[in-house]
């Protein structure tokens, strides 16, 4: 009898998302993800993996393009010795017209079609179970998620959202205490596209993965998969990234940087020295902050053309402001200086952070009116 059983838990790749946002780059992304999941397949291989948990949205829609599908299905048969588990997600939920419905995926690849089913496979001592999307939404449950609690190693593969005791959501949600008395030795998380630790609840083990390679500037940093083995009220997993390029967002401060070329090259030094050597690989989005010293205003399109220069991807926004003293010009008896009171009374009296940046924004949009100086650019 297998007393443990090893396993890649990955989650959200989201293949064949559009990636709009990146114009002629998201062709090269698109392929760079599917890329990602060959970097998986291959790791099965490398680390001898009995179970390849995907734990939804492995596609980012059910309108998948031949190509693409026929791709996704000769990497996974292309493991054979490898059990691949599938649930849908709210991405990729299933319907009779999703990818997930064709009788052609290989002989290794199980997918759950419910919101919460169960299979046995005794050779190998385990009980997996699948809690998939029937629809873009789901909120309620007409299910326990529980098993057994016997000697076998139970798995369940869950799409949806942990949340508190009486907290609602429209995607599966599931809490801590439903966790704690499901018998599950190790429940595989999707849906959030970060990685969390390892949690416990009673002895059940359990953690999102995370997005194996990020889609955008919302999905920051490293991204990776877990691997290792589950044993009977234990789990040993280990984080391994997987991500090809990251995404970052950053704040730039332009204080007492008088140019545009001086900008663009405290930028790079800024990144090489963050990010080392393969800094230029990486996707960025740069929103220089700070002040600019009088009669100077960065140009974000001489900017960003230079960066680009060195950088896979980048996008500029600016939100550095001129180092002027806003109480002199307010105080000036002309259109420009009435225009400056009334702003400063706008911003002083706004309730909350984002009206006051609104209004902030437009003094300074106007400010640059006034020098006709406005060039809004942002990419």
């Amino acid at each position: 009898m297998n007393s443990k059983i090893k396993i890649l838990h990955c989650s959200d790749l989201h293949i064949g998302a559009e990636l709009s946002f990146l114009k002629n780059k998201s062709k090269n992304r698109r392929a760079e993800i599917m890329n990602t999941l060959k970097k998986i397949t291959d790791m099965c291989t490398i680390q001898q993996i009995d179970l390849l948990i995907v734990a939804g949205d492995l596609f980012d829609s059910n309108h998948v393009d031949s190509a693409t599908l026929s791709t996704v299905k000769s990497l996974f048969a292309s493991i054979p010795d490898t059990l691949i588990a599938v649930v849908c997600g709210n991405h990729d939920y299933f319907a009779v017209d999703s990818p997930y419905s064709d009788d052609d995926w290989s002989s290794n690849v199980v997918i759950f079609y419910q919101r919460f089913s169960k299979i046995e496979f005794p050779n190998k001592n385990l009980r997996l179970c699948g809690s998939s999307f029937l629809g873009s939404y789901q909120e309620n449950r007409n299910h326990e998620i529980c098993v057994p609690d016997d000697n076998m190693i139970n798995i369940l593969i869950y799409h949806g959202d942990l949340v508190s005791e009486n907290q609602t959501s429209k995607y599966n949600p599931i809490t801590v205490r439903e966790i704690e008395n499901s018998n599950f030795d190790y429940i595989a998380l999707g849906h959030i596209h970060s990685a969390t630790t390892l949690q416990r609840a009673g002895n059940t083990t359990y953690a999102y993965s995370g997005t194996p390679d990020g889609n955008g500037f919302d999905e920051t940093g490293k991204k990776g998969v877990y691997s290792g083995c589950i044993y009977k009220h234990r789990a040993d997993l280990a984080f391994y990234e997987t991500s090809s390029r990251i995404y970052e967002n950053i704040d730039f401060n332009t204080d007492s940087r008088s140019s545009n070329l001086h900008i663009s090259k405290s930028i790079l030094r800024y990144l090489e020295d963050t990010y080392g050597e393969n800094y230029s690989e990486n996707l960025y989005r740069i929103t220089l902050t700070g002040k600019s010293p009088d009669g100077f205003r960065p140009d974000v399109k001489a900017i960003t053309t230079e960066l680009q220069n060195s950088l896979y991807y980048v996008s500029v926004k600016d939100k550095s402001r001129p180092d002027t003293d806003l109480s002199i010009l307010a105080a000036d008896f002309s259109l420009k200086g009435i225009f400056v009171k009334k702003m400063l009374n706008k911003i002083n009296t706004c309730e909350d952070g984002t009206e006051k940046e609104i209004y902030e924004n437009a003094l300074y949009i106007g400010l640059k009116a006034f020098d006709g100086e406005v060039n809004f650019y942002e990419d």
